[in-house]
């Protein structure tokens, strides 16, 4: 049997010393994979960031290891003068990246955990520096590394490092962290046993070589289970769970629409602590002040009076690693947390027992603590009661976050519905004011005019008045021929013409100013008229302008600062133009992502043509934002802009497109149905030609009708309307239901279709309608990519797995003669686009939302399609579905 020496020169001489680099190399790349894609399903699940970079730091201590063995060998430098320092320190390295990734302390604390980690890098560095350069010269005398004191110096290190990553595993222990405390004791065994006894190699630590591939096994498989226990892919709970998970699915929808969320509250714990099995449930919410506190609402079972005022989170430290880490706390012995004793004491509970402090969370904020546990019996709490009390708590969550976004939108509709009224009452008071100055201008030009008559009448009677008295002048004079008349006669009759002239040119100059007068009091009701139709105008403009869309516009320089702001834009931002001239844009609006966003445009990791869309939230009201780059004349951007619009309620959206969806139906029917009559040749014999063209009419309509479909769908998925009602359906009548739908559009195309199905396939529990759907957008699409006159082939098998560690499914593939779609446009194969604003894709015949409603339908089956494409050949668009199929009734 071959010993420890014979086992560890496998890892020391060639060729066996490339394979240890490449197996670690292998090994953790697959944890460093297992981490990203952890942190990229689970966002905001603790701890994925940390993970991730644990894995990539362990990873790059054996590239760099792998390079200068790389280097050495290709006689850079000479192998023994700087690989066994570098090994050592790159070792060391490796545990302290480990210890930081997995370590459950180092984890919750993550202040504390960096700082060791910072610590015990600059520390090992330092180490190495000296090392280094002290062995360098000591070499060339023929000392051997394993019998220098630096090889020791290194082992004790490397076993005090895992002793006290041991002793901290101990103390602060927590479920599922027995693989690490493997990987830990390989480690620590590996050292002693290279201090210990004889070495192997010259320079090389053969027996922590060995330590090595255990324990890196070892984390990588911890690494998998930790992914595993908080992924979306977890295994489903059994009947009962998951009838429970439904009753307390109905309770928070309940507590969404209760009034009283205390009384609701009090109604879902007794329900929430059978679920979780434990004996007790508390829910607190976040408390306003001064001070963070939780205000404890209900207790179940109520064992005494809550506390009237909030409880501080300093006084109870496992409250505020709770609310701080947004991780479930869990106290398995009550004896090492004396908080945990107070606080059940406070909730009225005197006995001391196991406790788990759940937050609810949404959107990274706290929305309230669940705390369950068993005080009375003082039994311990299982794993598995801790993942119910942590699935029960998501539910709590949902629920909280809903009756807090309704809470919202409540207050901001009676905000609104008091605005729209305060401006309804200032609009009747102007109105009532314009109406009231309008009749006062009515009743004084009717003054006007009738004192413009009086006077016109009074200058008729005095013309008439002069006239006479000139008759009795002529007469007087053609008297005076014939007699003598006095002087004094005559100058009487003078003096009366003179008077009468005066008084005749007085009257006219009274008529003249209140025609003038007349004509402004007219030019003033005209006015006020105008003034009050503009009025009544804008009243009944003011309704659809609170609907209307507003755009805005933002230019920044080439450092992303903002240069010039339209109106539009400073109120969709409700800044004026001081505030945002010289704002980066960053801070244009208070959103982690569109900082993120804007930060990629900034620093170049984004370059296409087509803008950035990014839609937000800004004072009540959804924003989207296109965002693009100016380019000048080097090629670097010379600015940037960002084209802001408010967008309108999608509900409303969707119930307009739903109802004029409905309208066109009604015409479709009455075409499809004459259109039917004719073709049956119901009206009179058709020929060739006039058949075709009915044809054509008919494969058209059923476009039509399906884009209406598609319409309707559409907004269904921004509205999130889908129902599914599970039932036993027959796929392959189900497909062969839609290539009758279909069939004008095969005929027009001179299409045939082949199915290539198994001769018996089982029953598969879906919605028949939503599956329909799908069969009817891929063969759609392949009916209008496919060339004229070629096959499209419809297949599908039941697959099993061997292991029968997964359920069967279906597997239906639909393959067309398209000519294949490149690879970079099949990404953007399930999109939702259009032809105004994207470009089409070759290839594919689908050209709005088909494939996007498709995949979503999939994916609420629990099913997952894709596409597989061979240019100048065509494209394979499948999919699979589970055989037992969604629940009873579910809507996305």
């Amino acid at each position: 049997m071959p010993n420890i020496q014979e086992i560890a020169n496998l890892f020391l001489a060639s060729p066996g010393d490339l394979y240890y680099h490449l197996t670690l190399l292998f090994a953790l790349q697959i944890l460093l994979m297992v981490a990203w894609g952890h942190r990229t399903r689970a966002r905001g699940a603790p701890y994925t960031r940390q993970l991730w970079l644990a894995a990539g730091g362990m990873l790059l201590t054996r590239v760099v290891l792998l390079a200068g063995n790389a280097a050495a060998g290709a006689g850079v430098f000479p192998a023994a003068a700087v690989l066994p320092p570098l090994e050592r320190f790159l070792d060391t390295v490796l545990l302290l990246f480990a210890a930081w990734g997995f370590l459950p302390v180092l984890r919750d604390r993550a202040g504390v955990g960096a700082g060791l980690l910072v610590a015990g890098l600059l520390g090992a560095g330092l180490a190495y520096a000296f090392f280094a350069v002290r062995w360098f010269p000591t070499v060339e005398v023929g000392i051997v590394y394993n019998q220098y004191w630096q090889s020791d110096a290194w082992e004790i290190a490397g076993i005090a490092m895992t002793a006290l990553a041991l002793l901290a595993l101990v103390i602060w222990w927590q479920p599922g962290t027995g693989l690490v405390a493997g990987a830990l004791l390989a480690w620590g065994g590996g050292h002693v046993g290279q201090l210990l006894t004889p070495p192997v190699s010259e320079h090389l630590a053969g027996i922590v070589r060995l330590s090595n591939l255990v324990a890196v096994s070892l984390l990588t498989a911890a690494g998998f289970r930790e992914a595993l226990r908080v992924s979306p892919g977890t295994p489903a709970l059994s009947q009962q769970e998951a009838g429970g998970v439904r009753m307390l699915a109905e309770l928070a929808r309940r507590l969404d629409r209760a009034s009283d969320l205390r009384s609701a509250m009090g109604a879902a714990l007794p329900l929430v602590a059978e679920l979780a099995g434990t004996e007790m449930v508390a829910m607190g919410l976040p408390a306003a002040g001064r001070a963070p506190g939780v205000r404890f609402v209900e207790v179940h079972p109520r064992k005494a009076r809550l506390p009237r005022l909030p409880l501080p989170l300093k006084t109870y430290p496992v409250l505020e690693r709770a609310v701080e880490s947004q991780h479930p706390q869990v106290v398995a012995d009550p004896s090492d947390a004396p908080d945990a004793a107070r606080l059940l004491s406070q909730l009225g509970f005197p006995q001391a027992g196991p406790l788990v402090v759940e937050p609810l969370t949404a959107d990274h904020d706290v929305l309230g603590l669940l705390l369950a546990g068993n005080p009375l019996a003082g039994s311990r709490l299982s794993e598995q009661r801790v993942a119910q009390v942590h699935a029960v708590g998501l539910v709590l969550a949902v629920a909280l976050s809903g009756v807090n976004r309704r809470l919202l939108a409540e207050e901001r509709a009676h905000r609104t519905a008091e605005t729209l009224q305060r401006q309804e009452a200032e609009r009747a008071e102007q109105t009532a004011a314009l109406q009231a100055d309008l009749e006062r201008a009515r009743q004084e030009a009717q003054r006007f005019a009738r004192r413009v008559t009086d006077l016109e009448a009074e200058a008729a009677r005095q013309r008439k008045r002069s006239d006479e008295l000139a008759q009795i002048m002529q007469q007087q004079e053609e008297k005076s021929r014939e007699a003598v008349v006095s002087s004094a006669q005559v100058a009487v009759y003078e003096e009366e013409l003179r008077k009468l002239a005066d008084s005749r040119e007085t009257l006219r100059a009274d008529v003249q100013a209140c025609k003038q007068r007349a004509e402004q009091a007219e030019q003033e009701c005209a006015r006020l008229a105008q003034e009050l139709a503009a009025a009544e105008a804008a009243a009944q403009e003011t309704e659809p302008a609170l609907e209307t869309a507003v755009a805005g516009l933002i230019m920044t320089d080439e450092r992303g600062r903002i240069v010039l702001a339209s109106p539009d834009a400073q109120h969709l931002l409700k800044s004026s133009r001081t505030d945002l001239i010289g704002m980066p844009l960053q801070a244009a609006f208070s959103d982690s992502f569109w900082a993120q966003t804007v930060g990629e445009l900034l620093t170049g990791q984004v370059r296409n043509e087509h803008p950035v869309a990014v839609t937000l939230e800004s004072g009540g009201r959804l924003v989207r934002v296109e965002l693009s780059w100016i380019g000048g004349s080097d090629g670097a951007p010379a600015g940037y802009v960002a084209l802001l619009q408010a967008e309108q309620s999608q509900e409303d959206w969707a119930d307009v497109v739903s109802s004029l969806a409905q309208e066109l139906r009604t015409p479709m029917t009455s075409i499809v149905g004459y259109t039917d009559l004719l073709l049956g040749e119901s009206a009179g014999i058709l020929g060739e030609v006039q058949r075709k063209f009915l044809q054509r009419v008919r494969a058209n309509v059923e476009r039509m009708g399906s884009l209406l479909n598609d319409m309707i769908g559409v907004t269904t998925l921004e509205v999130g309307r889908i129902e599914l009602r599970p039932e036993p359906v027959d796929l392959i009548s189900v497909i062969e239901e839609a290539i009758i739908g279909l069939s004008a559009q095969f005929r027009e195309r001179n299409l045939t279709v082949r199915l290539d199905m198994a001769l018996e396939l089982p029953p598969i529990r879906a919605d028949r309608d939503a599956l329909y759907q799908i069969m009817l957008h891929l063969l759609s699409n392949a009916c209008q990519c496919s060339a004229q006159g070629t096959d499209v082939v419809v297949s599908g098998y039941l697959e099993e797995d061997d292991q029968a560690q997964l359920p069967p499914y279906l597997r239906v593939s639909v393959m067309d003669t398209g000519g294949g779609i490149a690879p970079q446009d099949q990404p953007r194969v399930f999109q939702r686009f259009y032809r105004a604003d994207s470009a089409l894709i070759a290839g594919l015949g689908e050209t709005g939302v088909g494939m996007a409603i498709a995949k979503t339908l999939v994916e609420a089956h629990g099913g997952r399609i894709w596409v597989e494409s061979e240019a100048g050949v065509g494209s394979t668009f499948s999919f699979i579905l589970p055989v037992s199929g969604p629940a009873e009734e579910e809507t996305v």
